[in-house]
């Protein structure tokens, strides 16, 4: 059955009210309008819910029941209304974030403490997987906010660039030791390569930049892996090569448990690169949590 909530509104306050008067008062209405509006809801449900006498009016118990009810069900509602406003001006409640693990450790770990210290009452879901599968989630509403690499092409999302990373090829002491410093692109195809999965996105950026466009890849995979952790140390293991970011690398650089390989650093190399992007679906709304977290992410440094 389908009821004016504005009748219900109207009898919860009649119900409660000493007098019609008083009701129509606190309804901003005239005391007549309350009259015609009890009458109205009266007619729809088919039963009478006050009983007249004279200037007066008595609630018989078909009504005392509906108004017991309704006053209970109108807290909830107005309780429920409250927290919706409050949760889209006020910074709290579940932002879901999604990442590739390892960037994600080094880029947004310290932007998540600030956050969480600015921001008591948010909570942060943040989720790692490999870039195809952040995509989707982000697409299906089940991420607020992903980083992704080239997000910028991907129809129903909006994105800034937020990190470029760089890529470049290592390989363990020993290897070289028995193999010999490869730079040439003929000697680099003469090696086996550790790479992510078969789209091969760190692994060709780099040939490419280092070898040009024309260049056919190296046709020697030992292993696909989809964990930066297990390419390195499949490296360092002593397997082969692998193009890893440089973020990801510099520890083991340092501690000489990897050595960078490939061409000498030249006039007119390009670097291998990759730009990653903050990005999130157009039209999503727009919470003052999801706000917080956006500006914090966007911002420099």
């Amino acid at each position: 059955m389908l009821i004016n909530y504005e009748l219900l509104r109207t009898l919860l306050e009649a119900g409660v009210a000493p007098t019609f008067a008083e009701a129509a008062r606190r309804r901003r209405v005239t005391p007549s309008a309350v009259s015609h509006q009890i009458k109205a809801l009266e007619a729809q449900l088919g039963v009478p819910l006050f009983e007249r006498v004279g200037r007066n009016a008595r609630l018989l118990p078909a009504g005392e029941g509906l108004v017991g009810a309704l006053r209970e069900a109108f807290a909830r509602i107005d309780d429920a209304l409250a927290a919706a406003s409050d949760d889209h001006r006020e910074v709290r409640g579940v932002v879901r974030i999604g990442g590739p693990g390892p960037f994600s450790r080094m880029w947004l770990r310290p932007r998540l403490a600030r956050l969480l210290l600015a921001h008591p009452e948010l909570v942060i879901d943040v989720r790692f997987d490999v870039p195809s599968v952040l995509a989707r989630r982000l697409l299906a509403g089940d991420d607020d906010l992903s980083l992704l690499v080239s997000a910028e092409d991907t129809p129903g999302l909006e994105a800034r660039p937020v990190y470029v990373e760089e890529f470049s090829a290592v390989v363990s002491p020993e290897y070289l030791g028995t193999r010999g410093r490869p730079e040439t692109a003929r000697e680099l195809a003469e090696h086996r390569f550790v790479v992510f999965d078969a789209d091969l996105a760190m692994h060709s950026a780099w040939w490419r930049a280092s070898f040009g466009k024309r260049a056919p890849l190296p046709p020697k995979i030992a292993c696909r892996i989809t964990s930066l952790d297990e390419m390195l140390a499949l490296v360092i293991a002593g397997v082969g090569i692998a193009v890893l970011p440089n973020y990801f690398i510099a520890e083991a650089v340092a501690a000489k448990q990897v050595v960078v390989v490939g061409p000498r650093p030249g006039k007119g190399r390009r670097s291998a690169r990759n730009t990653i992007h903050l990005a999130w679906r157009k039209g999503a709304a727009q919470s003052a949590r999801f706000r917080a977290v956006q500006a914090a992410l966007l911002e420099e440094g």
